[in-house]
């Protein structure tokens, strides 16, 4: 019997040594075949149990996710995301106002996954509580109203306001500033305003972060005349006309209203009141001078409050029509021009009194010739006139033409140098020299051909000269030469 239990004991145990080579054989192969691996992971963390009415400060400058380092076949680890993790930092038994360092919670839901390590294990966190206030606004009036007016009681909207937020920052607050400025006011100031905050030491105070219930607030300031003063318009009284030719292009009166004071009733039957009669007679420039009020008795305006009058006086524009001859200008002695039309139609607009002033010898046309030579042109004359505010409106024609020629001189007289016989000679044409001094010879040896043509350009060229505006001697073009 005992040999018998001893070999039931002998085959356990050998039956468990073989399922646990078993066992660790068939491990081995799982390893072989899905190794292990090492992965790292942002897992978001989340905090939790925050106290009601608290808020935690300084949260954008604590870390937003914990690194995860686990490890794991690389079957799973493959499949592995960030949702199966879980890292939470529990508030809910820190203290208020006090930096406390928490530590990061990591947890997952994979069972083949084992957690290596996580970085950071802890972080800083400090928790507030959060508080309500209600900051009075102040009203910061600087400057008056307008002399003669009366400033009331200022109307805020809302009084104060409503401040949420962590309590270190509220509690430091102590009231908010509104400014409104006043500059000679006559009517009720109504505007909005966004106030500064300030803390219990009078310094500015930021209010970054936290809640308002508004951002500006309405301002009313009420502003009413006083009982014996009131503001009328001013009218300028103008007696007389400018010189002839001249007239008025406008008249003001600086400033526009004047502060009167004086018995209400008086007050009352003013719409307007009037300056000094300004005599403007004959005048032709402009008028700028201070002066007085025509006001009724036992009324009064302000005292060292000046009043100025400007008139603007200026002529009438017209236009006047002149007809110059033109002249020459830049032509060569040796040419002669003639200009068709002699002369041309010039408009001019200005001021009145300087066109019936203008004498008509001031204004003048001419052409330019400077470097022209023989031809026919067709020019835009050049117009002159004094500068005296006139301007050209137009010129008709806006073209002339001008013909050119040379003029055609003879050495000697044509009787005395070059006698002309029935026959006549080739000799005598010796005698018809050029303008340089050299002797011409005649274009051919046909002194009959030849000479009707001289005596033709000779004649042609004398007329044309009579014709321009400046006559030339006759000594001058009988010197030219034929050719």
């Amino acid at each position: 019997m005992k040999q018998l239990a001893r070999s039931f004991l002998s085959n356990i145990f050998t039956l468990l040594l073989a399922f646990a080579l078993a066992v660790l054989i068939w491990v081995n192969a799982l390893r072989v075949e899905d190794p292990n691996r090492l992965e790292i992971l942002a897992v978001p963390i989340v905090f939790t149990g925050i106290p009601d009415n608290s808020i935690r400060l300084n949260a954008a400058a604590a870390p937003e996710t914990v690194q995860v380092k686990f490890e794991g076949p690389d079957s799973i680890i493959a499949q592995t995301t960030a949702d199966d993790f879980t890292a939470t930092v529990d508030l809910s038994v820190i203290p208020f106002n006090e930096e406390t360092s928490v530590p990061v919670i990591v947890q997952t839901n994979v069972d083949q996954i084992a957690l290596l390590t996580q970085s950071p294990e802890q972080i800083t966190v400090q928790l507030e509580q959060l508080v309500t206030r209600d900051i009075p606004v102040i009203l910061d009036i600087r400057g008056d109203v307008a002399r003669g007016h009366l400033q009331g009681t200022p109307l805020i909207d809302p009084e104060s306001i409503t401040v949420a937020g962590p309590a270190s920052s509220v509690e430091s607050l102590d009231f908010a500033r509104a400014t409104v400025f006043l500059n000679n006011d006559k009517e009720d100031i109504v505007s909005s305003r966004q106030p500064i905050f300030y803390d219990q030491q009078g310094r500015v105070a930021s209010v970054r972060g936290l809640n308002l219930s508004v951002e500006e607030v309405n301002i009313t300031i009420p502003v009413t005349e006083s009982a014996f003063y009131t503001e009328k318009p001013i009218d300028v009284d103008v007696v007389g006309s400018p010189a002839p030719g001249y007239r008025v292009l406008d008249i003001r009166v600086n400033p526009l209203s004047v502060g009167l004071r004086g018995l209400p009733t008086q007050l009352e039957q003013l719409d307007r009141v009037q300056t000094e009669p300004i005599d403007i007679t004959g005048l032709t420039e402009n008028y700028r001078q201070q002066v007085t009020l025509v006001l009724p008795d036992n009324i009064t305006h302000d005292e060292g409050e000046e009043i100025f009058v400007e008139i603007d006086i200026a002529p009438f524009s017209t236009t006047d029509t002149y007809n110059p001859i033109i002249t020459v200008q830049g032509l060569d002695r040796d040419f002669t021009a003639v200009v068709e039309p002699e002369s041309v139609r010039v408009v001019l607009f200005g001021p009145l009194p300087v066109l019936e002033a203008m004498l008509d010898e001031e204004v003048s046309v001419s052409v330019d010739l400077f470097g022209l030579i023989t031809g026919t042109y067709s020019l835009e004359p050049d117009v002159s006139f004094p500068d005296r505010g006139v301007e050209l409106r137009s010129i008709q024609p806006s073209q002339v033409t001008v013909m050119i020629t040379r003029l055609l001189t003879i050495t000697n007289e044509l009787t005395a140098t070059a006698p002309i016989t029935e026959t006549g000679s080739l000799d005598s044409l010796n005698s018809i020299s050029r303008s340089d001094g050299r002797p011409n010879e005649p274009p051919s040896s046909d002194l009959a051909a030849f000479l009707p043509d001289f005596l033709e350009n000779v004649w042609s060229e004398w007329v044309t000269a009579r014709r321009s505006a400046t006559a030339v001697p006759p000594t001058t073009w009988l010197k030219q030469d034929p050719s």
